[in-house]
């Protein structure tokens, strides 16, 4: 059985529509929370891809259908880079900017709030990167991949450890 043209274009906008809500939704979910994800979250996209396959491709289980679809899928994907690239306001709309949780080794509590995140989450972030504490900080960067960037206090001379 074969998809009609305007079967297979009801098909691609529906995918489109998809594609765009996927990505807000995962944006609002916040890049601390994308950087941690743990293995529930892994099986929760995994049956968010699982259910949003009917709405891909319509419930039609053609070959056409699930071609037009992925189709779809990987233009939109290469067209949204595309914009993500040239137009500044759009990446920092969806992909964000760096944002400077500790300044000077002190907490920058509007900004972890804003971001999600507990003093804990900070805490064990920059234990990651190996300081002990906060006083040892001059800069913890919250990156746009989620991941947290220090820089280090530089230390008179004589205090060396």
């Amino acid at each position: 059985m074969s998809d009609s043209p305007l079967t297979l274009l009801r098909i691609a906008a529906q995918t489109v529509v998809i594609y765009l809500g996927l990505i807000v939704g995962l944006r609002l979910i916040g890049r601390h929370q994308m950087a941690e994800l743990t293995l529930v979250d892994y099986l929760i996209i995994a049956l968010l891809g699982s259910a949003v396959e009917t709405g891909l491709y319509g419930g039609s289980g053609s070959l056409a259908a699930g071609l037009v679809s992925v189709t779809v899928l990987l233009l939109t994907n290469r067209g949204l880079a595309l914009v993500i690239n040239r137009v500044p306001a759009v990446r920092r709309g969806l992909v964000g900017t760096p944002v400077v949780l500790v300044h000077d080794g002190q907490l920058i509590p509007a900004h972890l709030r804003a971001e999600g995140m507990t003093r804990e989450d900070l805490l064990q972030g920059i234990r990651r990167r190996g300081y002990d504490q906060l006083e040892d900080v001059r800069f913890a960067v919250l990156e746009v991949d989620g991941r947290i960037s220090v820089v280090p206090r530089e230390r008179p001379r004589n205090q060396e450890r």
